[in-house]
């Protein structure tokens, strides 16, 4: 077996990088997710109203991707560090966020032959989200067992 020590300095140090990655996953997704919105209502407050009244959607998906993210750069780090390959993804939440805005995007949709995509997003929108959540949960429960793996 090939053990590798690390000083206390070296693991506060990949301790920090971790949650730095889950940090700037949260940040970038929140940052994602209200371009989307600003292009879609062509306003930069009314996306501050839509995540203030659908804050108990948005935060669990926007801190849900900033655990992926975190779990993403783990993984990395002890696969670099045992020479094991791990591949993980965290693109869920993207993907999800991105799908529960498509109803603002009315306007333009029609035009482009998707207006059943629109009415389909803007009716049964709470239910994207909550197995956007779902999906996000199943994302970290499957890349916390990736990290286990490797670590055990």
């Amino acid at each position: 077996m090939n053990f590798v020590i690390q000083s206390n300095k070296e693991k506060r140090g990949v301790k920090k990088s971790i949650i730095i990655w889950a940090a700037l996953g949260a940040l970038g997704i929140s940052l994602i997710f209200y371009l989307v919105q600003v292009l879609g209502m062509q306003s930069f407050t009314a996306p501050f109203y839509f995540m203030a009244g659908k804050w108990y959607f948005v935060l669990p998906l926007v801190l849900g991707f900033g655990v992926q993210a975190g779990l993403f750069r783990a993984i990395r780090l002890k696969a670099k560090q045992g020479g094991a390959a791990v591949a993980a993804a965290g693109g869920v939440s993207t993907g999800s966020m991105a799908a529960c805005c498509l109803h603002n995007f009315v306007g333009a949709l029609p035009i482009l032959g998707l207006s059943g995509l629109v009415t389909f997003f803007s009716v049964y929108q709470n239910y994207v989200f909550g197995f956007s959540i779902l999906f996000v949960v199943g994302g970290i429960m499957y890349m916390w067992g990736k990290y286990m793996d490797i670590t055990l």
